[in-house]
């Protein structure tokens, strides 16, 4: 699965290098020579092949077929990918505000651009506008691409179009035009809302509202404390998650608001509902996997904001719900059962990655709902990207603590974050685990600190060890807060130590059904 969400950093490069091979959107180049004319035009035919299959797609040059660095980009002119250099060659042969965004990495004494191409908004296909010709060294015609000619990027090759993609390629611009006739409706309900507003009410919450009208409506009825109507709404949603798995953005929107308003019972009733919906999944249905990877990437948002918000104590009790699987294997953490269901399916490459954050972050750019106050969406700064990146790696961490420090059952958590810099979870850190335990108390109130340092150990020990067997790129254990390294030497580790295990069922004792294991 690969994620296109416009970044070109560093970590994106690491994800892309790790995905697997070459797809319909991720294309590996060993060199370009842009000196070259059959270089330059082979380069504008991946380019706007790759923009002609929504959302775009990612060029990684200086690598072979499997994103191995390639010895023949020694000696290559890195200056030539310059993004408005890109930009103007993709421009010379189209008439559309195609657009190359690049980025150049140093990694190991070797050098990487990344080029992130992303579609038009509207998801028309652009034609060439002109004819892309050159010369071999024999002195023959060498057509690339004809004027008028429309090509899509499908798998690892470029091929024009067919009859059969239409309903695929207009898919795109149909949700343009409905989000436009929203945008109308949209102004039709402010006016509602203040009318209503000015009488003492508070606007409909209907399933199927727009998003932006959802919201106005949410935040509405937060301020007015209307909590019957909330629940209400809650259960409404969380009825539709089995036929639309969309509902699932939602019901999450709803938990994040509530958190931002500080209404504890309206968001104890959205985390309720959405473990209902994850344990009415039907493993036996086709979109059983993606409907668990949906509940994840819920609950990664929810848990941002609970970062955001410093809401310590309602972490723990959110992450440690046990799935509902047959005895022999309980996971600890329902989130964790949601993950593996989606890597079994395949929609993840490997267990062992950093995709969980990436497919989250994605998401939360597209439903801004679901991240209230933190400024995502499609056309937001990086910087707003960046904060919220480190929310879901902080958020992440801190649910893997919670569950090798008071997880009841098996299967723990895997830290993703691991596949980021450590410094992302820095101020996290400083916070629950730095000199005032006020922080570590909520988080964790019935464990002392000898407990915590136990099983902080064992998860940092996993992270730094997943980070260089996994070649992340980020190597963990260098601990930038300071804090973390600090944490374990004020308490030591104890030769009767008897840390959690991945593979065993740990905290027995805590088990609500009293049940040997």
């Amino acid at each position: 699965m690969i994620v296109v969400d416009g970044r070109t950093d560093r970590e994106k490069l690491f994800e892309l290098l790790k995905s697997g091979g070459e797809c319909s959107e991720l294309d590996f180049k060993e060199t370009l020579d842009f000196s070259k004319k059959i270089d330059e035009l082979d380069f504008v035919k991946d380019a706007v092949s790759m923009c002609n299959r929504y959302p775009g797609g990612y060029i990684v040059i200086g690598v072979d077929d499997d994103g191995n660095p390639s010895a023949r980009s020694e000696d290559t002119n890195w200056v030539q990918f310059d993004g408005a250099v890109s930009t103007d060659k993709i421009r010379k042969y189209v008439q559309a505000p195609l657009t190359a965004i690049s980025q150049l990495h140093e990694v190991d004494g070797h050098t990487y651009c990344l080029v992130c191409l992303l579609s038009l908004e509207d998801g028309l296909l652009v034609p060439f506008s002109k004819l892309g010709q050159t010369v071999d060294g024999k002195g023959r015609q060498i057509v690339v691409f004809r004027e008028g000619e429309i090509v899509r990027r499908d798998g690892a090759q470029n091929r024009p179009i067919e009859y059969s993609q239409w309903a695929e390629i207009l898919k795109q611009h149909d949700a343009c035009v409905r989000k436009d006739e929203s945008k109308r409706m949209d102004t039709l309900v402010d006016n509602i809302i203040a009318v209503l507003g000015e009488k003492g009410k508070t606007p409909p919450l209907v399933y199927g509202m727009d998003e932006e009208a959802l919201v106005h409506s949410l935040e509405a009825c937060f301020e007015q404390k209307e909590n019957e109507k909330l629940s209400r709404f809650i259960f409404q949603v969380a009825a539709e998650f089995q036929d639309d798995a969309d509902a699932i953005n939602s019901l999450a929107g709803i938990g994040a608001y509530a958190l931002s308003y500080c209404n504890d019972s309206i968001f104890e009733k959205a985390a309720g509902a959405l473990y209902d919906c994850y344990a009415a999944i039907d493993d036996s249905k086709a979109d059983s996997a993606s409907k668990s990877l949906a509940v994840a990437v819920a609950c990664y948002e929810l848990g941002a904001q609970l970062v955001r918000m410093k809401r310590w104590d309602l972490i723990a009790p959110f992450v440690n719900r046990q799935s509902p699987s047959p005895s022999h294997f309980i996971y600890a953490s329902w989130i964790r059962d949601c993950q593996v269901r989606a890597v079994n399916a395949g929609l993840f490459n490997e267990a062992g990655s950093g995709m969980m954050i990436t497919v989250a972050l994605d998401n939360a750019t597209n439903h801004p709902i679901v991240a209230p106050d933190c400024g995502l969406n499609m056309g937001s700064d990086a910087s707003a990207h960046e904060r919220y990146l480190d929310l879901l790696c902080s958020f992440d961490f801190l649910y893997c603590l919670c569950v090798f420090v008071a997880g009841v059952g098996t299967g723990l958590a895997y830290p993703a974050c691991c596949f980021y810099s450590e410094k992302r979870i820095s101020n996290v850190a400083s916070q629950i685990l730095g000199g005032d335990p006020k922080a570590r108390r909520e988080l964790l109130p019935d464990d002392d600190d000898d407990k915590i340092a136990m099983c902080l150990r064992e998860l940092y020990r996993l992270a730094s060890n997943e980070s260089l067997q996994k070649d992340s790129k980020f190597y963990w254990g260098f601990d930038p807060s300071r804090v973390l390294r600090k944490f374990l030497q004020d308490h030591p580790e104890q030769s009767d130590e008897q840390p959690p295990d991945m593979f065993s069922y740990n905290n027995p004792d805590r088990d609500p059904n009293n049940t040997s294991h």
